[in-house]
């Protein structure tokens, strides 16, 4: 399963490269790989420490908070997309996803877990 996920974000990759972020057939792939995690947890967003979906999750949120406070501005969904994959992180898609919330809900999560 796992060579599926890693099949599938390299054909997200390379559809962002050649179509863009928000074309057609990017979201298309993208909703095929949320589907392939849905299937795969069962619609369980708790996951195994040592899984590569948390470490993932994990490192992304890490770089938001350091972005975040860098420029002192949470990026929007189209600036964390491009960094993310840049950085070959998770896309907002997926964060939003696995954290169980919307790209507002997830800026003040990350910003209140900043400021304490």
């Amino acid at each position: 399963m796992i060579n599926d996920f890693e099949k599938l974000r390299t054909k997200l990759h390379e559809s962002i490269e050649i179509y863009g972020l928000d074309s057609e057939e990017t979201r298309k792939i993208s909703e095929r790989y949320n589907e392939l995690v849905n299937f795969y947890y069962q619609n369980e967003r708790q996951y195994h420490k040592d899984n590569v979906m948390n470490v993932k999750y994990l490192e992304s949120v890490k770089y938001l908070r350091k972005i975040a406070s860098e420029f002192i501005k949470f990026p929007t969904i189209q600036e964390w997309n491009c960094y993310a994959k840049q950085k070959n992180l998770l896309n907002s898609e997926s964060l939003k996803y696995i954290s169980g919330n919307d790209w507002h809900d997830l800026r003040n999560r990350i910003s209140w877990n900043y400021k304490s």
